[in-house]
């Protein structure tokens, strides 16, 4: 299997990518700037085995999102599942 999890990179996006390499699936994550984050999501689904390609970008961008299958396809050789779980937090006191 092969997923695509925007706003993978951290939180909840990135305990569902995990959570899909530990069964079985490789993962393209999708992320707007959070290099390390992404990088450390990274780490982790390749500890369970599973290949993992990091893709940044902004999913309100069309071109992009389009980009980002075709990129996924071509280097995890399918898409079998997204997971669009990209979103905005802002920090209130």
């Amino acid at each position: 299997m092969v997923a695509i999890v925007t706003g993978g990179d951290s939180g909840i996006g990135r305990a569902v990518a995990v959570l899909f390499a530990r069964e079985g699936a490789d993962v393209a994550i999708v992320y707007l700037n959070e290099h390390e984050d992404a990088e450390e999501t990274k780490r982790h689904i390749e500890k369970e085995g599973r290949r993992c390609i990091l893709i940044d970008g902004d999913v309100k961008d069309v071109d992009f999102c389009n980009l980002a299958v075709q990129r996924t396809v071509d280097e995890l050789g399918k898409l079998d599942i997204l997971v669009n779980n990209a979103a905005f937090q802002e920090h209130a006191a």
